[in-house]
């Protein structure tokens, strides 16, 4: 199939308005044209730390500044206190491009997925076959040994929970010493390194 490309060109003179006939682009032209059908991302998110994984210096004091508090419904004045809390986290090259799902199902087929508990379509018809859809994949660093799509660090030096006293809300305590959990997840290579992990695969989201 023969596709012509067209280009508009308008000029504007001074006085008057011209718009000039559509005329076909040369092969030359045609090479010069640039585009992409997906977009790819690199997201990181640092929380405490430098860019070499190092807690901030005011991490560890009294009261320990790099925390994160959680209350909880029916628990009001009491706070889930994460103490020494830091981290990163790099998703590395993530693509994201339209894609149409396949016309042929697996073996794990199972429509009735996509009707609600009263049995009623969720998609129309209840059949996603050649639906358009988002598709997900890590294109890159798929060598042997290669495990670059995502990295993350974290640690939860003590966990305990605070309680409000007075105006002073929970989260900004330092009241319980002690600590129910710690967690820590990084590479061993290192004294902060982060964990790398590799995707495999893709995804696709549709049903929007």
């Amino acid at each position: 199939m023969f596709v012509a490309l067209w280009l508009l060109l308008s000029i504007i003179y001074p006085q008057t308005g011209k718009t000039d006939s559509m005329v076909p682009l040369n092969d030359s032209e045609l090479q010069s044209v640039t585009g992409g059908d997906a977009i790819q991302l690199t997201l990181r998110l640092r929380n405490n730390v430098g860019e070499d994984n190092a807690p901030d210096t005011a991490c560890g004091g009294t009261p320990d500044p790099c925390r994160l508090g959680l209350e909880f419904v029916a628990r009001e004045g009491n706070w889930l206190v994460l103490k020494e809390f830091y981290g990163s986290l790099a998703i590395e090259d993530v693509r994201l491009e339209g894609a149409y799902l396949s016309n042929s199902g697996s073996s794990y087929r199972d429509l009735s997925r996509f009707e609600d508990a009263d049995g009623n379509c969720l998609l129309s018809p209840c059949n996603p076959d050649g639906l358009p859809a988002i598709q997900l994949d890590y294109p890159f660093a798929k060598g042997p040994g290669e495990y670059q799509d995502m990295h993350t660090f974290l640690n939860i030096g003590r966990m305990a929970v605070e309680v409000d006293d007075g105006a002073t809300p929970g989260f900004m305590l330092d009241n319980n010493p002690g600590s129910a959990l710690a967690f820590r997840m990084s590479d061993s290579a290192s004294a902060n390194g982060d964990m790398q992990m590799r995707f495999d695969g893709r995804a696709f989201l549709y049903g929007f």
